[in-house]
């Protein structure tokens, strides 16, 4: 059947637009790449914790060459107006090119990415130190890090769309999103923190047929869930997604290996916990100016209709508006695509959430149901942490929610839906995926004209 090769269309349709991006979308224009590639740095340094200068600004010590390059006027010129293009970057005679590698470091306030965990930066660092020790200089080794990184997430999405058995077409359609290609594109984490949600997701929920009291399944298991706790350490509000699936080997691997499994996720999940028990204070320096993290959190305490009033509201009715954002808006948030590729992309999730749902619904799947529970308190919790550390104290609305962040969200929501509707008849299976995988593929040619557009015609 077409539907078990989904995997292979994926990677020749919708893959490619990976790499295109990454080499067409210019450096730092993706939301918080500066702050990402200087994360990055300190990560291949050695460097995993963040740091607190004299002004009590979060950082750490970066590579010069690293503090020259994103300090390139050009750069930011080009994030901060829509109307400038990347001739920009050379226009005062400087030349990213000139910039190389030395041992010499400078403080860099990286406060939005300082606090993060390692993992997300893994191999954006391993290709920072490959690029370093060949001898390439500082832009090339960005390049470097952004086409490791588009590598290992495609590798990730092939085999999660590969090994899938639940919600298969819809992981399909929300890892071609545009949004999810361009970051896959760049050196954030956030492209890690997605393709590593979805094949976790895929692992655990797999491999039912191997023997549970087998080392094999122990570690597959584990693999899942080690991966799973990537999007966890990396942003904690996907700390549920991760208890989900981890409960989930509780309650349906019991035997064998499976309660080793859960004991196993169990110490993970305190080493979760243990690390925002660590970084806790670096969070509650004020990421910029208006903002006021504790002042915030005795605000709440003692208005605690604003959960209700102001934090859930927003992840409720502003659903509409973040769905846009997840589908793709690109750049920092400037490049609009077209209405009809919001309008296809919005029809298939609507369309395959409702079917799958009710088809679960229907065969009683009540604990897959339950993903979508846990989803909406991810979005709430997500919510509440942009509200104490990005909006100013006492506002009645939540700053800082963008579209990406709801990516992982909804691949916990495939696994609630039954897409036995889809597979039953070859015929209607095939004629489902050649249209989904069309309107994906031009959404993609769009989005990839939109880039261009944007910065260089």
């Amino acid at each position: 059947m077409l539907y078990d090769k989904l995997q292979y269309l994926w990677v020749f349709f919708i893959a490619p637009f990976v790499i295109v991006m990454a080499f067409f979308t210019p450096p730092f224009q993706v939301p918080d790449e500066f702050s990402h590639f200087a994360k990055t740095d300190q990560v291949s340094r050695g460097v995993f914790m963040p740091g607190i200068n004299k002004d009590s600004v979060v950082g750490n010590e970066t590579s010069l060459g690293v503090k020259k390059l994103i300090e390139i006027k050009g750069y930011n010129d080009i994030a901060s107006n829509n109307k400038i293009k990347v001739d920009a970057i050379t226009s005062n005679n400087v030349r990213p090119s000139e910039i190389l590698w030395d041992n010499k470091t400078e403080f860099v306030n990286n406060n939005n990415t300082a606090p993060y965990f390692a993992a997300g930066y893994f191999v954006q660092a391993i290709g920072l130190l490959i690029s370093k020790n060949i001898g390439m200089n500082v832009i090339s080794s960005f390049y470097f890090s952004r086409y490791l990184v588009a590598f290992v997430c495609i590798l990730f999405s092939f085999f999660a769309i590969k090994i899938y058995d639940y919600g298969k077409l819809l992981m399909f359609v929300i890892l071609s999103f545009p949004m999810t290609l361009f970051e896959y594109a760049s050196v954030s984490q956030d492209g890690i923190l997605i393709a590593s949600t979805a094949l976790g997701i895929a692992i655990v929920t797999k491999y039912d047929n191997y023997e549970k009291s087998g080392m094999k399944y122990f570690f597959l298991q584990l693999s899942g869930l080690l991966l799973l706790s990537v999007a966890a350490f990396g942003k904690p509000p996907y700390v549920f997604i991760y208890m989900y699936f981890l409960f989930y080997i509780l309650l349906y691997r019991r035997s064998g290996n499976g309660v080793a499994v859960f004991v196993s996720g169990l110490i993970i999940l305190g080493m979760v916990i243990l690390w925002c028990v660590v970084v806790s204070p670096y969070t509650k320096i004020p990421l910029h100016g208006g903002v006021d993290p504790v002042a915030q959190i005795e605000y709440i305490k003692n208005n605690l209709h604003v959960l209700i009033d102001v934090v859930l509201r927003n992840s409720i009715y502003n659903i509409d508006g973040l769905s846009k954002g997840m589908f793709g808006i690109l750049g920092w948030l400037d490049i609009q695509l077209s209405a009809i590729s919001y309008f296809f992309m919005k029809l298939i999730v609507y369309v395959m959430v409702v079917t799958g749902v009710v088809a679960s619904a229907i065969k009683k799947k009540y604990y897959s149901l339950l993903s979508i529970f846990m989803a909406l308190i991810s979005l709430f919790v997500i919510s509440l942490s942009l509200y104490i550390t990005w909006t100013a104290v006492g506002e009645g609305h939540v700053d800082g929610v963008q579209g990406r962040y709801m990516i992982p969200i909804f691949l916990l929501i495939t696994y609630a839906l039954s897409e036995e509707w889809i597979k039953k008849y070859d015929y209607r299976s095939k004629a489902v995926i050649v249209m989904v995988v069309f309107i994906m593929y031009a959404v993609g040619l769009s989005s990839l004209f939109s880039i261009l557009q944007r910065y260089y015609i």
